[in-house]
């Protein structure tokens, strides 16, 4: 194995390793905002269909999104691409990589919401589950954890290729 490939293993665990973190501190922040919402405006757990909902999961979403864009810059700044150009100022690099975030936020925003809303669907009995005794819709859970795992393998590709690249 040469250097460049071992340190290239090296990058992707790290990359893997914070965009977990930063994925555990952004659902945190998700299920707050959403179960609190719809808790506060008295949402039922299967409903993922209702103006209502759409309102407190739109919010809960973005700020999510906020949340996990500052975790992922810093980071990946200082622990998982630290080979890219130091030259480039901070705020270009946080401009093009929450500009990036954007396009994935797209994704995990819709994958989430029309995934929970056929899996409810497919999987009514799954709609209104009691864990740890709150009072839950566990195809919301799943459509969030598919939406991740497409947004950390987009995520990586944008800020490899476009937001931590070394300037020619």
């Amino acid at each position: 194995m040469t250097r460049k490939e071992f340190l290239s293993r090296h990058q992707i665990i790290r990359y893997l390793f914070f965009g977990i973190t930063t994925t555990v501190v952004g659902w945190a922040v998700y299920f707050v905002m959403l179960l609190g919402g719809k808790a506060i405006a008295g949402i039922p757990p299967e409903d993922t269909a209702s103006r209502a909902y759409l309102l407190v999961y739109t919010v809960a979403q973005i700020v999510q999104w906020i949340a996990s864009v500052l975790v992922a810059y810093f980071t990946n700044k200082k622990w998982v691409f630290t080979d890219s150009d130091a030259e480039t100022s901070t705020l270009r690099q946080l401009t093009v990589f929450a500009g990036g975030r954007v396009l994935t936020f797209v994704l995990d925003y819709a994958v989430t919401y029309f995934g929970a809303l056929g899996l409810s669907a497919l999987l009514p009995i799954l709609n209104n589950v009691a864990v740890l005794g709150i009072r839950m819709n566990l195809n919301e859970i799943t459509a969030k954890l598919i939406a991740a795992v497409m947004v950390i393998i987009g995520n990586y590709i944008f800020s490899k290729k476009l937001v931590f690249t070394k300037q020619k």
